[in-house]
C-alpha cells in the first residue's frame, strides 16, 4: 500500500513538472522524451547532463573496461554482452543472470544463463536499438560527471565496459524476454526500459573462434588426430591430454576428422561413457564453475547410461546411408550443459523431472538429411549398429548463423466426467503460441509445442481438473559448437 502511496505521489509531482517542462512536441514521442527526462531529474539528476542526442537515451558508466582492448565502434564485430533490463519502477522483464532469475522465480534448469552473442557491424540487425547506439556510437558525459567519476567526458564501449542505459520505447521496441530469461513483469508498450549490460567479449570472426574452442575440447578431451601430411614430431604436439589409452583406438588419438572435405566435424569412434574420473569429459568453462559439481552430474549419467545401454560393441554393421539407426542421445554445449536428451535418465538427473516420455531416435540417413542437423548425415552412415559414439562439430554443419529461438511456452487442459466438459475440450481447442522477442533473429529447429487451451465456455459439475504444462525450448545462440554423445540400438534379427 505505501508503493502504490509513493508512486502515486511521484506521478502527481511529475505532472506537475510535465506542465513547466519546455513544449519540444506534442508529439506521443516528445511527451515520451518529456517524461523521461523528468523521470531522470527527480531519481537520477546527475545523470541528466549524460543525455545521448542520438537515441535520446541516458547514460551511466559503471565500468570503462579494459583500456588495452579496441572500441567495438572501430571496425564489425560480434559482441557477447550480459543484459537485464528492466521497467522504470525497477521490475525486471527480461534477464541473461541465473541469479537474477532465481530471484524472480522464473529460473528453469532448461535454459541456458549466459551472455547475448550478437552481431554489432554498421546495421543494426537484432540488438536492442539503444544498446546498439551505445556499443556503435561515442558517449558523451557531462563535465561534472566526468569529474567525478575520473573520466573523459567522451567514452566508447569496448571489452569490460559495464553501463545502465535508461531508454525511451523508441529505441527499446518489444521487448518480450522468454525461454527463462523473462523477468517477473513485462515490458509494456511506449514504456522506457532500464538496461544494464556488460560487454563480455569480442570477436571479429566467430568461425574461426569457434574452432579454435573445437579443436581445443578434442585436444584436452583424447587428443585430436592431425592431417594426414602433418609430421611426427607435429602430431605429438597436437597429440594433446590422453586417457592412458583407455579407447584411443590403433591411432593413439581419440577424436578424428568424419572426413577429410569437412572441417571440424569430429567423431570419437570408440568413445563409451566410463565412469572413471579422468574419462569424464573435461570442459575449459564449465557452465557449472564447481569442477567437482560438474564432474559429480557427469559421472552420475554415465551410470545411468552404463546401467541401461552398456558398454556397447564395435562389432556391429556399419549403418551406412540406407540403414535405420535407432539412437539415443544427449546434445550438449562445449561447457557441458545439456541442450536436449531423449534419454529419461538423463532428464532427471539434469533437470530433475521428466516432462515428457523419451522415444527412440529413428534416423535413415539418405532420407532424413533435412531433419536434422548435417553433423549426422556425415556422421551416422559410418558408425555400427550397437555401438557408443561421441560427435563435435561447430555450427557449420550445427545450427549454423540463425541458432535455435529459447521459447517458453504453456499450455493448459481441463478433464471432467460430463459430457459438456467433453464438448468444450472438442470445439474449443485451440492452439497457443509464446511470442519471442528473439525469434525474428533464430530459426526455431524444435518445433512448436502446441497446447490446449480450453476456455471454460461450458458450465461443469464436478470432477473437473485442470492442467497446465510449461515447456522450455533451450537457445542454441548463433556460431555454438556442439557435442553429442550418441547410442545406436543393434541391428534387429
Amino acid at each position: 500500500m505505501n508503493r502504490i502511496v509513493r508512486w502515486s505521489m511521484s506521478l502527481v509531482c511529475l505532472a506537475g513538472l510535465f506542465a513547466c517542462a519546455e513544449d519540444h512536441s506534442d508529439s506521443a514521442e516528445g511527451v515520451e522524451y518529456r517524461s523521461l527526462r523528468e523521470w531522470m531529474k527527480l531519481h537520477r539528476p546527475k545523470l541528466v547532463e549524460n543525455y545521448q542526442s542520438d537515441g535520446a537515451y541516458y547514460v551511466d558508466v559503471l565500468s570503462l573496461g579494459d583500456p588495452d582492448s579496441a572500441p567495438i565502434r572501430d571496425t564489425i564485430y560480434w559482441v557477447s554482452f550480459e543484459f537485464t533490463g528492466r521497467t522504470i519502477a525497477g521490475e525486471v522483464c527480461l534477464t541473461r543472470d541465473s541469479l537474477y532469475a532465481l530471484q524472480q522465480g522464473t529460473f528453469t534448469p532448461y535454459t541456458h544463463y549466459v551472455p547475448f552473442f550478437r552481431y554489432c557491424g554498421e546495421v543494426n540487425q537484432s540488438i536492442v536499438e539503444g544498446s546498439y547506439l551505445a556499443m556503435r556510437n561515442p558517449l558523451t558525459l557531462g563535465e561534472e560527471y566526468a569529474r567525478e567519476h575520473g573520466y573523459p567526458t567522451t567514452v566508447e564501449m569496448r571489452l569490460g565496459t559495464e553501463v545502465m542505459l535508461y531508454m525511451p520505447s523508441t529505441v527499446v521496441g518489444s521487448l518480450v524476454g522468454t525461454g527463462g530469461y523473462e523477468g517477473q513483469y513485462s515490458l509494456d508498450a511506449n514504456r522506457p526500459l532500464m538496461a544494464r549490460m556488460k560487454v563480455t567479449g569480442m570477436v571479429k570472426n566467430p568461425l574461426e573462434a569457434e574452432g579454435e574452442k573445437v579443436d581445443a575440447f578434442a585436444r584436452d578431451n583424447g587428443g585430436l588426430l592431425p592431417p594426414v601430411g602433418v609430421g611426427a614430431s607435429d602430431r605429438m604436439t597436437q597429440r594433446g591430454a590422453g586417457r592412458d589409452g583407455d579407447g584411443l583406438g590403433d591411432t593413439g588419438y581419440a577424436w578424428q576428422s568424419v572426413a577429410d572435405t569437412i572441417p571440424q566435424l569430429y567423431v570419437y569412434r570408440t568413445y563409451f561413457p566410463s565412469t572413471r574420473t579422468d574419462s569424464l569429459f573435461r570442459y575449459a568453462d564449465p557452465y557449472f564453475t564447481d569442477e567437482a559439481k560438474t564432474q559429480e552430474i557427469d559421472r552420475r549419467i554415465n551410470e545411468a547410461l552404463l546401467e541401461r545401454f552398456g558398454a556397447g560393441t564395435l562389432m556391429g554393421n556399419a549403418v551406412e546411408l540406407e540403414g535405420r539407426a535407432k539412437i539415443w542421445y544427449i546434445c550438449r554445449f562445449l561447457d557441458g550443459f545439456v541442450v536436449d536428451t531423449n534419454i529419461d535418465e538423463v532428464k532427471k538427473i539434469v533437470y530433475g523431472e521428466v516432462v515428457k516420455k523419451g522415444s527412440v531416435y529413428s534416423y535413415t540417413p539418405e532420407n532424413d538429411r533435412g531433419d536434422n542437423i548435417q553433423a549426422w548425415y556425415y556422421a551416422i552412415p559410418n558408425l555400427r549398429f550397437g555401438q557408443w559414439a561421441a560427435l563435435l562439430t561447430t555450427s557449420t554443419n550445427a545450427y549454423g548463423t540463425t541458432g535455435v529461438a529459447g521459447k517458453t511456452n504453456t499450455s493448459s487442459s481441463s478433464s471432467g466426467a460430463n459430457y459438456s466438459s467433453m464438448l468444450n475440450m472438442y470445439n474449443y481447442y485451440n492452439s497457443y503460441y509464446g511470442n519471442s522477442y528473439y525469434g525474428g533473429y533464430y530459426n526455431g529447429y524444435y518445433g512448436n509445442y502446441m497446447g490446449g487451451y480450453y476456455g471454460n465456455y461450458y458450465p461443469t459439475t464436478t470432477d473437473q481438473t485442470t492442467t497446465t504444462t510449461t515447456t522450455v525450448t533451450t537457445e542454441i545462440q548463433a556460431f555454438t559448437p556442439l557435442l553429442f554423445q550418441i547410442y545406436i540400438e543393434p541391428e534387429a534379427d
